[in-house]
């Protein structure tokens, strides 16, 4: 199933983690993240998941989610703050790609 044909329900940030590069990969290169743990509801049931942030986010917080109603276990995110600041770093990374490569 896509996710266009997935259900939208509201989550609760339980908690939010910074957790450094493992200490093998070369620091310049890598930074920490966020571990963010949500839990949301569908037809009375509980179900928890988690995701990676570059911010921090705020216990108790809500956030939208995407979940399969045929799985609804499965879930995703919906946060245009975070989805925005891929597409730059995506970009920035091709070209310096593109710079080293010539």
């Amino acid at each position: 199933m896509a996710y266009q044909d997935w259900a939208e329900t509201t989550a609760t940030i339980k908690s939010c983690d910074w957790e450094n590069p493992p200490s093998q990969t070369p620091s310049s290169l890598f930074i920490g993240h966020f571990t963010v743990a949500f839990s949301y509801a569908v037809d009375g049931n509980r179900y928890s998941g988690k995701f990676y942030s570059s911010r921090e986010w705020e216990k108790g917080a809500e956030v939208p989610v995407l979940y399969n109603p045929e799985s609804p276990v499965e879930s995703c995110v919906c946060d245009e703050d975070e989805s925005q600041k891929i597409v730059p770093v995506i970009e920035c990374a091709i070209e310096l790609l593109g710079q080293l490569m010539s």
